[in-house]
């Protein structure tokens, strides 16, 4: 499907349309009309319904912001007085031939995307039908729905994630969750999928490695613009566990803090209704969850002050 779970988009809006569009219907009928066979039987109006097309669809991708369309989105987006362009299936194998768009299933082969699960409705294993076009080429009509993908618009998102991150409080370690990557991305990527492909685009590049760890998986950016991604390694894992658990334990001694707040209220309350042994062991309880947190505190310093030392050991080798 062209858009799983997405309401297809409406027709274009008057303004992202070229003047004619209204005005001329002579001219509009020609450009709505099937392409001929033959480019040689009249190369100039071939050529000039074709660059017409070519520009209206990469316009209308840019606009949208969305890296993947297929031939039914974009014929119900050029839908005229309730009439869908003939040649836009002509047009599509043009832009695959010039490398303006790509199939989905196309791109997703070029990448080792072995981190993907295929199981859980991101993406579908790509039919045959498909892989058949990495062999034939791209000489066929793309089906109705079948996913294509704005290769330049792919390429400048991809970009995005990947200057989001750096500018972040992410990148203090080259190693984040995927799921906390995601929540940065939310802005950017609209839905999972797309989110997913960026990914791929940024692994193709060289720029990003995905690992599964205990059932999550965990991302690693190249340090630096213009880096290549080392493979995933020990000392990676390791560091990403440390801050897991930094992560961990912060939120236990904060959930442990209010526990203790808590106490102390509910002793000062039973204090004021003369309830004395209630109050005692109001306060045992504060004491002992004091105690804990100062436990959980000394080991929270204690793996800062690894994480600490080893931000600084790199940021001694980048400099």
């Amino acid at each position: 499907m062209c858009s799983p779970g997405e309401a297809a988009p409406g027709p274009a809006p008057a303004g992202d349309l070229p003047p004619e569009w209204e005005t001329d219907d002579e001219r509009m009928a020609f450009l709505f009309s099937a392409f001929k066979q033959s480019r040689e039987v009249n190369s100039t109006e071939w050529d000039s319904k074709m660059a017409f097309w070519v520009g209206l669809v990469l316009a209308r991708g840019r606009r949208r912001g969305a890296v993947r369309t297929c031939l039914r989105e974009l014929q119900n987006g050029f839908e005229r007085r309730g009439s869908v362009p003939l040649g836009l299936g002509t047009v599509l194998r043009e832009l695959l031939r010039r490398g303006k768009l790509q199939r989905e299933s196309d791109f997703m082969a070029s990448v080792d995307s072995s981190w993907i699960s295929w199981g859980v409705g991101v993406f579908i294993l790509k039919p045959l039908k498909w892989t058949l076009s990495s062999v034939l080429g791209d000489s066929k009509i793309p089906e109705e729905e079948e996913v294509l993908i704005y290769v330049e618009l792919l390429q400048e998102k991809a970009e995005e994630v990947y200057r989001l991150y750096q500018n972040s409080a992410l990148s203090s370690h080259p190693v984040v969750a995927l799921s906390e990557l995601r929540s940065l991305c939310a802005g950017l990527c609209p839905d999972e999928r797309t989110f997913y492909l960026l990914l791929l685009q940024l692994q193709k590049e060289k720029r990003v490695t995905i690992l599964e760890q205990n059932g999550e998986k965990i991302v690693k950016f190249a340090r630096g613009l213009h880096a290549k991604v080392s493979p995933m390694n020990d000392v990676d894992i390791g560091v990403y566990q440390l801050m897991q658990s930094e992560q961990l334990l912060s939120q236990k001694v904060e959930s442990l803090s209010q526990e203790a707040e808590k106490c102390k209220e509910d002793a000062r309350s039973a204090c004021r209704a003369g309830k004395k042994q209630l109050a005692l062991r109001c306060l045992k309880a504060k004491r002992r969850t004091e105690r804990r947190i100062g436990e959980l505190h000394s080991k929270l310093d204690a793996v800062q002050g690894i994480l600490d030392r080893i931000y600084a050991s790199q940021t001694d080798q980048m400099v």
